[in-house]
């Protein structure tokens, strides 16, 4: 690297440490300020530092990987990773989870199951669950840079990778631990910003750069095939994707479950109960997917650069620091780096915050609710630091970026699915249900994970559409069981948390008590603009990899379609949104800053 690309990235750094100084002070004041900023973050502002909390480093890497492997048809892979999560946050589930009030996801049981033993149950196992997660995450940022620093600077071995990223991981548990959520957001804003403009820049780049004879070679060689046929032929490391139809029918499903169950059950339900109202929370979460657009610029530079012969990789997760290190200039080339730094950074400093906030609220306040908010945030630093190094120990031991993203989602998220959808639109789902789903997915996901490490089924292993399936199937019996087994939540419980959320579903007892005829219709809705939200996703992310690769008439038609789905939500969802936007200002201007909900919030 050149001293220019030396001196960006050294500025950037500094930067970052002045802003977790900079709002040291104004977190310390309480655990909510820590933790949330006190619900004054605007919403365009948590919308920007949870689109720069997904733009991370090693997904990145994957996610160019994948797209070189598969084409097109990577955008059923999409699912499972909740990129067109946006549809169903803006249209009901963001102002559903604002309106529960509470500080963490995990928190969300107390709401739901109240605050018996099975109501604390709950919370301790999504507690438990989530930080487990969360602590994998790390170990895959870990993992990811790791990767990504040896092709960056010729020469250096494994371990001065591995040193190497400490370091920029100690810089951000800094920041993370002195400016808490807020330092935490606008460090994210910041980020994505840097990231965005490097995300353009090289689409920018790629889309000169792709002359008439390297853009026939990347038609020849690029499938926008997009239809998960049976058999793809793939190379080493992606067997288990090799039966692709049934890998895509999974994914969707395992999507679907994702996206109704909340927003990812860690940092992203943060971003939505900091937000000062449900219209706000609303808002953030159209703006969310939007601010991904410049990735996907980013994304699909490189894999077209890659496909066309313009640079090679023998490994397919490191075509993206080969092609900064071949292909693009000096100064430009600081000034990405620094951008994915900035991305590992804001994925780093959400995760490792989300963490801190689900052991102190979750799991340490409930057991001493008397701690003085300066002991509590004394806990959040030794939390924060025991998470960072448990996830760089995992990160030693990983072979693969794919491997951990694989069993992160397949995994563990996959214990969560069920009792997370389950806990929104069935009235008898009770805390119980919840522990045991949670415990019984769990324990299908170590049995499968055991046997896969001792090598019990092959070199490849099970591929996630065999395992996931039962890894449900295991907490799926554990909700119904636990739920049926013991006392439903008392009713008053129930009937405070459908006031104030006023969800759908499984809801007809509590829905018919509190007078609500109205949930076929709202389901409706709700379902058509779901749908419209995907399909504008889906041809808004398409156009992006349609113009830098030089196919203008499939460019035409998914901007059309994108275009199309703008009008038509504008009317079915963004007025509706403005028309209770006063009222739903001036309920939460007067509510109680634990409910930060209103009544006149209730209707979608």
């Amino acid at each position: 690297m050149s001293t220019l690309d030396l001196l960006i990235i050294a500025v950037y750094f500094s930067g970052m440490l002045a802003v977790g100084i900079y709002h040291s002070r104004r977190a310390s004041s309480s655990i909510r300020s820590y933790f949330l900023g006190e619900n004054r973050g605007k919403w365009w502002m948590l919308a920007a530092s949870g689109a720069a909390s997904n733009f991370d480093v090693a997904g990145t890497m994957f996610l160019v990987s994948l797209f070189y492997v598969t084409g097109l048809r990577g955008f059923w892979m999409l699912w499972s990773w909740s990129f067109f999560n946006a549809a169903f946050l803006m249209v009901y589930m963001a102002m559903w989870i604002r309106r529960t009030g509470v500080v963490t996801a995990v928190e969300l049981m107390n709401a739901r199951f109240g605050d018996g033993r099975d109501g604390r149950m709950a919370r301790s196992a999504g507690a438990v669950l989530m930080v487990t997660f969360l602590v994998f995450s790390i170990g895959y940022a870990f993992a990811g840079l790791s990767k990504f620093v040896p092709v960056l600077i010729p020469g250096i071995g494994p371990e001065e990778a591995r040193l190497l990223t400490i370091a920029v991981m100690t810089v951000t548990t800094a920041y993370v631990m002195l400016g808490g959520f807020s330092g935490v957001v606008l460090a994210d804003v910041i980020q994505l910003v840097l990231s965005s403009t490097a995300g353009l820049a090289i689409g920018g780049l790629v889309f000169v750069k792709l002359d008439p004879a390297a853009v026939a070679v990347l038609h020849q060689r690029f499938s926008t095939d997009w239809w998960p046929q049976q058999e793809l032929v793939l190379p080493a490391g992606y067997e288990t994707w090799t039966h692709f139809s049934s890998l895509a029918i999974y994914l969707v499903i395992s999507g679907f479950l994702l996206n109704m169950s909340g927003a990812g059950g860690h940092y992203g339900e943060q971003r939505f109960l900091a937000t000062r109202s449900s219209t706000d929370a609303a808002k953030a979460g159209c703006a969310w997917g939007l601010f991904l657009i410049p990735r996907w610029a980013m994304v699909a530079g490189f894999v077209y650069l890659a496909t066309s012969g313009l640079v090679s990789s023998g490994d397919p997760e490191t075509i993206l620091p080969t092609v900064i290190i071949h292909l693009i200039p000096a100064g430009l080339r600081g000034l990405l780096i620094a951008a994915l730094l900035a991305a590992f950074m804001s994925s780093f400093s959400s995760t490792v915050n989300a963490a801190a906030s689900m052991v102190v609220r979750d799991l340490v306040q409930p057991l001493k609710p008397g701690l003085p908010v300066k002991t509590l945030i004394r806990i959040s630093y030794l939390a924060t630091l025991l998470v960072v190094v448990a996830g760089v120990v995992i990160g030693l031991h990983a072979s693969s970026i794919k491997n951990i993203w694989v069993w992160m989602l397949a995994g563990v998220i996959g214990a969560t699915l069920i009792p997370n959808v389950l806990r929104w639109y069935w009235w008898r789902f009770n805390g119980w249900g919840y522990a045991w789903g949670i415990f019984g997915g769990l324990t299908a996901a170590a049995l499968i994970g055991s046997t896969q490490a001792l090598g019990w089924y092959g070199r490849a292993g099970l591929p996630e559409y065999v395992y996931g399936p039962v890894i449900w199937a295991a907490s799926l019996t554990g909700c119904i069981a636990g739920s049926l087994l013991t006392s439903s939540t008392p009713l008053t419980t129930l009937t405070g948390f459908y006031q104030r959320v006023r969800p759908f579903g499984f809801w007809g007892p509590v829905a018919a008590a509190n007078g609500n005829n109205r949930q076929g219709r709202e389901v409706r809705w709700v379902a058509a603009n779901v749908a419209v939200g995907v399909v504008g996703l889906i041809s808004c992310y398409l156009s992006v990899f349609f113009v830098l690769g030089h196919y203008f008439t499939r460019f035409a038609v998914t901007v059309g379609v994108f275009t199309v789905c703008v009008l038509m939500l504008y009317r079915t969802w963004y007025s509706r949104l403005r028309q209770h936007e006063p009222l739903a200002e001036a309920a939460q201007a007067g509510s109680a800053a634990q409910s930060g909900c209103a009544s006149a919030e209730f209707q979608i």
